[in-house]
């Protein structure tokens, strides 16, 4: 109890890549849970064990999206559908469009890919990649109807050093209280925010808000 306490009166201080360090009296860490998955941020004192034990059994997924461009006399689906899904033999793979056409006046389509086809898109160049999902609305819409978009734009979560991943969720070994455990502070001097801290609304932007809102009535 007394090296508790001790630490509980140390300030938070964070060293930089460069070596730098930043001072505060309080650090909160909201960090994807890939990044601690990964073991990026090395915590000294090391962190509690049931800390630890929620990071390593939480799984973190992979969720890429792709915003395809295409030319304003090469629209093919329909404006006034807002969503086509797509059920493929591969779990995963491009599952849904949703017309943007309506929202941003330009010819938009933006698809989901999810899981190992996700992690496996990362590895491809975008090139490979748009000809994929090309294939795809050919396949939903006829070979002849779809032409190559003329501008594109993709995500790579998995391949992000700041992200390693895109969502949290409940894997195999792992409970819904290890959630919890990860969105526990430490010593009053350090806390947890993030959606995989938030076990009502996790994998989700309002999850991770209403986490940072926590962490900051648990500091002030």
């Amino acid at each position: 109890q007394e090296d508790a306490d001790a630490a509980a009166e140390c300030p938070a201080e964070v060293e930089l890549a460069d070596g730098s360090t930043l001072g505060a009296d309080v650090a909160v860490v909201t960090v994807p849970l890939g990044v601690l998955k990964a073991g990026a941020i090395e915590f000294d004192p090391p962190l509690p064990e049931r800390k630890r034990i929620a990071i390593e059994r939480l799984g973190f997924g992979v969720l890429n999206k792709m915003l395809l461009e295409f030319a304003p006399d090469a629209v093919f689906w329909d404006a006034k559908q807002p969503m086509v899904g797509y059920a493929s033999a591969r779990k995963g793979e491009f599952y849904m469009f949703y017309n943007l056409q309506g929202l941003t006046g330009r010819p938009l389509l933006l698809t989901l890919v999810a899981g190992e086809v996700a992690a496996e898109l990362e590895r491809m160049s975008d090139a490979d990649a748009v000809e994929w999902a090309v294939g795809v609305l050919r396949r939903i819409y006829g070979q002849a109807a779809v032409r190559p978009p003329t501008r594109h734009w993709i995500t790579r979560w998995g391949a992000d050093e700041y992200a390693r991943g895109s969502y949290s969720y409940v894997a195999q070994a792992a409970v819904p209280e290890d959630m919890d455990a990860l969105a526990e502070p430490v010593n009053r001097r350090l806390f947890f925010a993030g959606e995989a801290t938030n076990r009502f609304h996790p994998a989700t932007a309002h999850g991770a808000l209403l986490s940072g809102l926590t962490a900051a009535r648990c500091v002030e």
